[in-house]
């Protein structure tokens, strides 16, 4: 496991390194993040998302049992930015620096690390997989058949892909088009909250894009307009990640950034999946439903809180160096939360972070 989940890294790192030495050669500078992000906001990001909304068409199991999913991400996400916010005042942060501290405590990468991880620990395999061209055991006639061999194995897995997609696409995308909206236009534009604020929510490309998904949601779309906003929502993660290299800072890892760092991270990776479990005991829920819920709660924080703090003049040089130090922490603490997952699920987890190709993944 520990070369595999390093492997993954180095795959993140490498994206990151290759901005940071474009930014040293002097082919691209810290001022060209915000060009990056004018692309992801308002061309790759609203792709992503309208291509989630549409997602929810393939969740086979019944949407009121599974509404406690995001509902456990909605507590989790206001608990721990309450947290965050009380925390940024006793560690006397300001304004802008309290803003992406907020925003990194409240929400994690649920499609960009959720997806492959949640098909590593669950997704069929043994001597006879699920065929890779099947996301699930219930669209083509390839996977129906599979499914008429394997029914025990398909269920746990759609029960794990139904939570996983309920978490990101309902218990993350909405916050993030609207509470995080709020949050880093409060912190960054005024200091007082307005009206103003709330007219970002609905003035952001990603929120109209999740309404244009909802508006055409039980229509097909051409496949060549497929085809294209799938290609620029893979774009979406090189970008954020290039971003991220010329903006980091090294140095500040281990200086005057560490003990607000190391706080941010305890709250995301350590406080968010234990509120996640006391939930899901609350909340009833067991099996693959909880184990999933817990583990998208316990993911590294949000990559696109660099767009955020780019586009409402956050403070973009902390942002970047707290989420490079969120992936990294998280190679530590995602494999001893997954050895604690029945069934079998720590051997599964020696695919976690190769299980899908980097460019195609999401940036949540």
């Amino acid at each position: 496991m520990p070369g595999d989940i390093f492997s993954r890294i180095a795959v993140i790192g490498g994206l990151i390194l290759i901005g940071a030495l474009l930014r040293r050669a002097q082919i691209l500078r810290a001022e060209h993040a915000s060009l990056l992000n004018i692309l992801v906001m308002n061309l790759t990001l609203p792709a992503t998302v309208f291509l989630a909304v549409r997602s929810l068409r393939n969740v086979g199991r019944s949407w009121l049992e599974l509404l406690r999913v995001p509902l456990v991400a909605y507590l989790v996400t206001a608990l721990c930015g309450l947290l965050a916010y009380f925390l940024s005042r006793r560690l006397k942060l300001d304004r802008r620096r309290a803003g992406v501290f907020i925003l990194l405590a409240m929400l994690g990468s649920t499609a960009f690390l959720g997806y492959p991880m949640k098909d590593a620990l669950y997704r069929p395999g043994g001597e006879e997989p699920l065929p890779a061209e099947c996301s699930s055991c219930s669209e083509q006639e390839i996977c129906l058949a599979y499914r008429e061999k394997h029914p025990q194995e398909c269920a746990i897995y759609d029960e794990a892909n139904a939570t996983a997609v309920f978490y990101s696409e309902l218990g993350t995308l909405i916050p993030l088009l609207t509470i995080a909206v709020v949050v880093a236009s409060r912190y960054g534009e005024g200091e007082r909250f307005t009206w103003r604020n709330l007219l970002a929510v609905l003035k952001s490309g990603p929120f109209v894009a999740f309404l244009i998904g909802l508006l055409f949601y039980n229509e097909e779309i051409p496949g060549i307009l497929a085809g294209i906003l799938g290609v620029l929502s893979q774009v979406t993660v090189p970008l954020i990640m290039l971003s991220l290299g010329i903006t980091v800072r090294w140095g500040d890892f281990f200086g005057r950034q560490a003990r607000t760092i190391l706080t941010v991270n305890a709250v995301k990776l350590l406080l968010s999946p234990a509120l996640a479990f006391l939930l899901c005991l609350l909340l009833g829920l067991g099996g693959q439903m909880r184990s999933v819920t817990i583990l998208m709660a316990a993911l590294p924080s949000l990559m696109l809180s660099l767009s955020y703090a780019n586009q409402y003049r956050l403070d973009v040089e902390f942002a970047s160096n707290a989420l490079f130090a969120s992936f990294f922490f998280s190679a530590i603490t995602l494999p001893i939360l997954v050895s604690l997952f029945p069934h079998g699920a720590a051997e599964a987890a020696q695919g976690i972070w190769l299980s899908t190709p980097f460019i195609a993944l999401s940036p949540r």
